[in-house]
């Protein structure tokens, strides 16, 4: 298992929300198994979002997609994405 956080900014959230529940079913295509979406709190349209993936193959090529590339310019994604990945190596309840 694999996670990405991707980073980016957006011309608007409100334009962005729809276009990002809607990718799921893309998101799935690729093995997505879970998206949570974060805003910074003084800044709204800067996004934070943190995919867990089956694999980083698998996360590549949507990373990588004409469809991916598509859908983030239909959510006015100002620049392109920094995407980082990580794998858990704790999971804490506190």
């Amino acid at each position: 298992m694999i996670y990405a956080f991707v980073r980016f900014t957006v011309e608007n959230i409100d334009t962005w929300k729809p276009v990002f529940v809607e990718a799921a079913a893309l998101r799935k295509t690729f093995g997505s198994l879970r998206a949570h979406a974060f805003s910074k709190a003084d800044s709204k349209n800067e996004i934070t979002v943190l995919l867990q993936f089956e694999s980083r193959e698998k996360a590549m090529q949507m990373f990588q997609s004409t469809e991916f590339r598509e859908v983030t310019k239909r959510g006015g994604m100002i620049a392109p994405p920094e995407v980082t990945f990580v794998e858990e190596v704790a999971a804490l309840d506190s």
